[in-house]
């Protein structure tokens, strides 16, 4: 999977892969293998690679075109990711056995996901997101900057 996106926005901001590494607190080769998809960038890095760019997880992934901030959820853990695809999944009226047929996983492998005991692959949620359109800004907790109220 490619994330071209990922590198314009790194480019773009005349920052090098050894920079974006020390943000996201991994190796530069680590972030060098995410950027070229060797490799699947876990969500809760690219959650926080979206928050310093000013953008959204939709847009990195090139699944919208739309750029505009998203504000997540301080605390994006496996866990939480897990909860998120529960709540949508029983929103669409769905099965854990209808995501994993989807995915090419049992059913059992799926709860893991949902359980928060296994991080769910970034290229995994892609295809939920696009066969049953779930939001993944929704899933990583994010809200539209312009719906947050002020507080004065």
């Amino acid at each position: 999977m490619q994330f071209g996106k990922i590198r314009d926005l790194r480019e773009d901001h005349d920052l090098k892969q050894c920079e974006i590494a020390k943000v996201l607190g991994v190796k530069r080769t680590t972030y060098a293998m995410w950027e070229l998809g060797d490799v699947n960038f876990p969500i809760e890095k690219l959650v926080k690679l979206a928050s310093y760019f000013h953008t959204n997880v939709e847009y990195m992934l090139d699944l919208t075109l739309d750029k505009r901030e998203v504000i997540y959820s301080k605390d994006i853990t496996v866990e939480f990711i897990g909860r998120q695809l529960k709540r949508y999944r029983l929103k669409l009226g769905k099965t854990q056995r209808e995501f994993a047929k989807v995915l090419n996983i049992r059913q059992s492998s799926y709860s893991y996901y949902e359980d928060g005991k296994t991080r769910i692959p970034t290229d995994k949620l892609i295809l939920l997101s696009k066969t049953y359109h779930i939001p993944l800004n929704f899933i990583c907790g994010g809200k539209k900057k312009e719906n947050i109220a002020v507080k004065l």
